[in-house]
């Protein structure tokens, strides 16, 4: 079949499968729905605490999957490869906000569990580098490590940062930061170094530089430092594509080192987010490390449409008296030529095509 015939989102994931594939990949396919309390047990992992329920025959409280690391990691479970990599292509099912309706989110990711050294985690940023790539146009990383902001919260005594601090990180409330942050038991000294941080402009190097002037005592403020400078070091060329931002976060209860979004030109949201998840990992007892990441093709709509913005290549418009058997005919010979064709009776309204053959 000639690739003018498949659409933007086949065309991509057949670009990712040989991409992964190419780096030891295997596919992964899972159910449409596993045990509710896979889920309900990891609530703060999830996206989206809306999930869709219902009676299993034995009894049992099943649900559509709203998440996919959570199946794989579970399976990997006594996997006697010291690292499993799989990748997927899958739906899941969760509202797009709390409160909102469900939808069905195509995802296309990977995920790598096990006995996770330093180049497993590249591999990994380096993968979700080339998928954004891939999509074409401009692109860009957000990285940040969890390890930066669980230092933070030690140097002032605590165990982790207060949620209320963590909102203020995550929207980069600078304005309210300082008052959020002594509301919640945070020197003011403390407060900040935290909105300095979070303020910082300028390379990658000058960040990392600041967090370790910012808390020289913290070590794992500094061990947080020295493997970002590390993998930003080792992807070589494609460490330009990163972007150091601290006020990218992910819950500290699963996520524990490097976290990461993508984003493309044009479009507001992140269309691809992953991480360092151990602590997920050594729950369920699959290993000491995971990390990973999912890319959204229908955020991608407007990247993987036709270029041309025609419903169809060829419209073949027939007449009442128009045979059949020719229909038929002129419709295979524009697919074997490697045209989209619509045939009708009439002229359809809101679509746009190529051409018109008039039969």
């Amino acid at each position: 079949m000639c690739n003018d015939t498949l659409s933007g989102e086949e065309l991509l994931y057949l670009n990712l499968k040989a991409l992964y594939e190419g780096f030891g990949y295997a596919r992964f396919q899972m159910r449409r729905f596993e045990e509710y309390s896979l889920y309900a047990d990891n609530l703060n992992f999830l996206k989206s605490r809306d999930i869709i329920t219902f009676g299993g025959r034995d009894g049992r409280l099943l649900a559509l999957k709203p998440d996919v690391t959570l199946s794989i990691v579970k399976n990997c479970k006594g996997a006697k490869e010291r690292v499993r990599k799989v990748y997927y292509r899958e739906s899941v099912y969760r509202t797009d906000r709390p409160g909102g309706q469900f939808r069905e989110i195509n995802q296309i990711g990977l995920e790598c569990v096990g006995e996770l050294d330093f180049y497993a985690g590249l591999e990994v940023l380096y993968l979700a580098a080339e998928s954004l790539k891939a999509v074409g146009g401009g692109y860009v990383m957000d990285i940040s490590h969890m390890g930066a902001l669980e230092g933070i919260a030690e140097s002032c005594g605590m165990a982790s940062l207060p949620e209320e601090v963590m909102a203020c990180v995550r929207s980069r409330n600078l304005h309210d930061m300082k008052t959020v942050c002594m509301s919640c038991g945070m020197g003011e000294d403390a407060a900040g170094k935290l909105r300095t941080l979070l303020s910082a402009n300028g390379s990658n190097a000058k960040k990392l530089t600041l967090l370790r002037s910012l808390f020289p005592e913290s070590e794992k403020c500094l061990l947080a430092a020295g493997e970002l400078e590390g993998l930003l070091a080792a992807l070589g060329d494609t460490a330009g594509a990163f972007v150091v931002d601290f006020s990218l976060l992910n819950d500290p209860a699963y996520y524990n080192g490097v976290i990461f979004q993508g984003y493309v030109d044009k479009f507001p949201r992140a269309v691809l987010s992953g991480g360092r998840y151990d602590n997920l990992v050594k729950k369920f007892g699959a290993g000491s490390g995971g990390a990973g990441f999912a890319l959204y093709p229908d955020e991608l709509g407007f990247y993987m449409g036709k270029s041309d913005g025609y419903d169809a290549d060829c419209l073949v418009l027939y007449g009442e008296d128009a045979p059949a058997a020719e229909i038929l005919r002129t419709v295979k010979e524009l697919f074997k030529s490697g045209k989209t064709a619509f045939a009708a009776g009439s002229l359809p309204e809101g679509k746009r095509f190529g051409e018109i053959i008039k039969l």
